[in-house]
C-alpha cells in the first residue's frame, strides 16, 4: 500500500466517523467504536480468559456514561463510589463474519446467581446490543417508556437484539436479553445459543471478564466491508447486596436505560478492513472444551 493509498485511507475513516457523529440519533452524539476486520493469525478461545487478546488490534473503549434510573419513572440507580465499585472497557474486531467482545470490569463486589432466568439484569451483568441495519426503524415516534405495556412499545426490528451474560448458581453463563421475534419483544433460554452465540465469564482479583462471540447473520444481513455500519452498545449491571441492582453505566449515552428497547440508544461499530500487507486467513478460534 502506497504512502498516498494510506492517508487516502485514513481521510476516508475520518470522514465515516464524523458522518456516524451526525447521523445518530438522540440529543446526543453517539459513540463511535472502529472495529477491525482481523485477518492475522491469532487464536481466540471463549473463555473469559483475555490473555489471548494481546496483541489484537481491538482497542479498549471505556464505558464513560452513568445511568440515572430504569425509564423517566423508574428505579433510580446509585452511582458509583468510583472505579472500583463499577467501572469497564470493551474491545471488539470481526473475523471471517463474526464479532468477537472483550468487556472488562472493576466490580469490588460480586453478586451473581441470585436472579431466575430472565431477571439477570438484576445481578451483575454485561448488556451487549446489535442494531444491523440503523438506517432501519420500527418507530419514529415510540412514545415514553410504560413499565405496563412495554412488550408493545418498542422500537425494535428483526436485526436488533440485546444479549445478556449472567452467572448462574453452578458458575454457567447465561444468555438472556431480548429480540423480536414475532411482534413480540422476548427470549427464550437456550435461544442465543441456538444461533451460534457462544459466551463465557470469568472472575478475578478486581472483578470480572467476560467474551462474546456473535455470527455476523445474528442480527447483520450486508456485507461487513468498508464503512459499513452497525448499532452498538455495551451497558452493566452492578448488584451490590443481593437485592436488585444498584447502578448501571453504558457505553453509548444511556441516562433512562432504554436501550433493551430503543435502538437509537445505541452507538455505532464501523467496519475497517485490515492493512492489506498484514492480511492472513490462518486464524483459528477455538471453543474451550
Amino acid at each position: 500500500m502506497t504512502i498516498f493509498s494510506r492517508l487516502l485511507f485514513h481521510f476516508e475513516i475520518l470522514v465515516l466517523l464524523v458522518t456516524s457523529v451526525r447521523i445518530c440519533a438522540g440529543t446526543e452524539p453517539c459513540s463511535t467504536y472502529v472495529a477491525k476486520v482481523i485477518n492475522t493469525s491469532v487464536s481466540i478461545t471463549i473463555d473469559g480468559e483475555l490473555s489471548d487478546w494481546e496483541g489484537i488490534d481491538a482497542p479498549a473503549e471505556t464505558l464513560r456514561h452513568v445511568c440515572i434510573s430504569a425509564g423517566e419513572k423508574g428505579k433510580k440507580f446509585k452511582p458509583p463510589t468510583g472505579d472500583k465499585d463499577l467501572s469497564a472497557n470493551f474491545r471488539c474486531f470481526v473475523h471471517q463474519d463474526t464479532f468477537y467482545i472483550a468487556v472488562s470490569v472493576n466490580d469490588d463486589v460480586l453478586v451473581f446467581g441470585e436472579e431466575k432466568f430472565g431477571d439477570g439484569h438484576q445481578d451483575d451483568s454485561v448488556e451487549i446490543y446489535f442494531d444491523g441495519d440503523p438506517t432501519v426503524r420500527q418507530s419514529q415516534n415510540t412514545p415514553p417508556y410504560d413499565h405496563n405495556s412495554h412488550r408493545n412499545n418498542y422500537e425494535y426490528d428483526k436485526n436488533d437484539g440485546q444479549i445478556r451474560l449472567s452467572m448462574g448458581r453452578q458458575n454457567k453463563v447465561h444468555l438472556g436479553g431480548v429480540g423480536l421475534f414475532g411482534n413480540q419483544l422476548m427470549i427464550l433460554p437456550g435461544l442465543w445459543e441456538s444461533l451460534g452465540i457462544v459466551a463465557a465469564i470469568q472472575e478475578n482479583a478486581t472483578g470480572y471478564t467476560a467474551e462474546l462471540k456473535v455470527p455476523k447473520g445474528v442480527f447483520v444481513s450486508a456485507p461487513l466491508q468498508f464503512g459499513v455500519t452497525v448499532g452498538f452498545n455495551v451497558m452493566i449491571n452492578d448488584d451490590d447486596n443481593g437485592g436488585n441492582r444498584d447502578s448501571k453505566i453504558s457505553w453509548s449515552p444511556d441516562l433512562y436505560d432504554k436501550s433493551w428497547f430503543r435502538t437509537e440508544m445505541f452507538g455505532k461499530l464501523i467496519i475497517q478492513p485490515q492493512h492489506e500487507e498484514t492480511a492472513s486467513r490462518d486464524f483459528k478460534p477455538e471453543l474451550k472444551k
